[in-house]
């Protein structure tokens, strides 16, 4: 099976002091860089202001860094990672708000579920590559405002659900409440359309069980889509299921200043020329994963 462990290029995390530099610049709150804009991806144009809004301490961040995240993920595998490329997908948040339509549409009078959507989605972001070869599918999932990761994982015929929040100590839900019938719901309609999508592809996974893999919990609740980030890069789907890298906990902010110093310094980020003021904290021993 395909393995972060072995011969694959792993994202070196930047020096701290310069994510953190580069995270003060764009987060304080007399920023000179409020109107300027620091990253397109797509038409999506996303200004200091917006920025800060997302990354700065506690702030609950908007979706859209998770599409772009997901950009840069498919970009380093095809780029860099070629031995990744096809052995994991991950699926865009395009894809997930349309398997999840109750909650993504929860304002409407009465969302309901296309497959023709999910399907066109789909055909949309499927890499062309040999999908027979494929060994995990990758899908980050937004529902009550808290992020996880929902892994199809061929190689073990199993789900695997990747969760950092403590329903331990969760007054509200437990683990099965929160994910099983979502969970079903979403696998159900995913492995419907995957195979419209991509006939004889892939194995129906409708009937798989659904396990919780042990891994960090956040401590702040509005870190959920930082950690599910770290999931969706590092997960590697061997054995009972482990992360190729270290998280801490209790660093919310500089787990924050990692993830904004990569998506800015990101060849996929479509801004040609950035301020001398924040290029200064670009690390050139870092390429390839950096322009």
């Amino acid at each position: 099976m395909f393995s972060l462990q072995v011969g694959v290029m792993i994202r070196p995390p930047p020096i701290v002091d310069a994510s953190l530099n580069l995270f003060a610049r764009l987060c304080a709150d007399d920023s000179i860089y409020r109107s300027t804009t620091v990253m397109q991806f797509g038409t999506t144009h996303l200004t200091g202001s917006f920025i800060a809004k997302s990354f700065a301490d506690d702030a609950l961040p908007d979706s859209v860094f998770m599409s772009c995240f997901v950009k840069c993920l498919k970009y380093d595998d095809f780029w860099i990672r070629p031995e990744c490329f096809g052995y994991r997908i991950f699926l865009n948040l395009e894809v997930s708000a349309i398997l999840n339509i109750e909650w993504t549409k929860r304002d409407t009078s009465e969302p309901r579920y296309s497959q023709f959507a999910a399907v066109s989605a789909l055909l949309r972001c499927l890499p062309f590559t040999i999908l027979k070869n494929t060994k995990m599918i990758l899908l980050p999932v937004l529902h009550h405002y808290h992020w996880s990761v929902y892994c199809i994982n061929f190689d073990q015929s199993r789900i695997d659900v990747l969760d950092s929040m403590d329903y331990d100590s969760n007054n509200y839900h437990s683990w099965d409440m929160f994910h099983s019938d979502m969970g079903a719901k979403i696998m159900n309609r995913l492995s419907d359309a995957l195979s419209e999508a991509a006939p004889h592809k892939f194995k129906s996974f409708k009937n798989w069980r659904h396990v919780q893999v042990k891994v960090p919990i956040h401590k702040n609740p509005s870190d959920s889509l930082f950690f599910a980030m770290k999931f969706l890069e590092y997960y590697d789907g061997q054995d009972h299921g482990s992360l190729k890298t270290n998280l801490d906990t209790a660093g919310s902010k500089e787990l924050r200043a990692e993830m904004l110093y990569y998506i800015t310094f990101h060849s996929e980020k479509n801004v040609a020329t950035l301020p001398d003021d924040l290029i200064q904290f670009r690390q050139t021993d870092l390429q390839p994963f950096f322009y």
